[in-house]
């Protein structure tokens, strides 16, 4: 019995750091999403360029919505108010970061959580399918538990 209770509680600090590289790896993502928002609202002369990129660098953790949270409706006022080359500049630079974060999201995530950003990638777009934006979270979590069991089982395996 002390087997099991003590394979568990491996399995319990195991997950325990998945979870704080996920949270590490979500701040890493925030600080990489303000420095391009930063770059390219100083670029295009956006008054209070850092501040704004700190509120949506913040933002940008929300699953799904995060940074177009702003800059979707942002550029599409400035189109409505005449100012098309802002408008244009800020979609580009919503795009751009998009899919620099679809890109990296994966490797950071996985590097930080010690599973193969592949899984990482699979399991975000299956939590997202089957949870909607919860599962943006939820999916990377259960790909930490499966992964912690695993190693677990396999060191455990080893030992007899």
């Amino acid at each position: 019995m002390k087997n099991i209770f003590d394979m568990m509680m491996e399995i319990i600090n195991d997950t325990g750091k998945g979870i704080k590289g996920y949270i590490k790896s979500q701040l890493i993502l925030m600080a990489i999403t303000f420095i391009i928002i930063s770059i390219g609202l100083l670029i295009i002369e956006i008054p209070w360029a850092i501040l704004i990129a700190l509120i949506i660098a913040i933002l940008d953790i929300l699953p799904v919505v995060g940074s177009g949270l702003v800059m979707v409706p942002w550029s599409i006022v400035n189109f409505i108010k005449g100012d098309i080359d802002t408008g244009i500049y800020l979609a580009i630079l919503y795009v751009v970061l998009t899919i620099l974060r679809q890109i990296i999201e994966p490797k950071i995530v996985g590097d930080q959580i010690g599973v193969r950003p592949l899984y990482t990638f699979i399991a975000t777009i299956l939590g997202s399918l089957i949870l909607g934006p919860v599962g943006v979270v939820v999916g990377p979590m259960i790909v930490v538990i499966i992964s912690s069991i695993y190693r677990v089982k396999k060191k455990w395996d080893d030992r007899d």
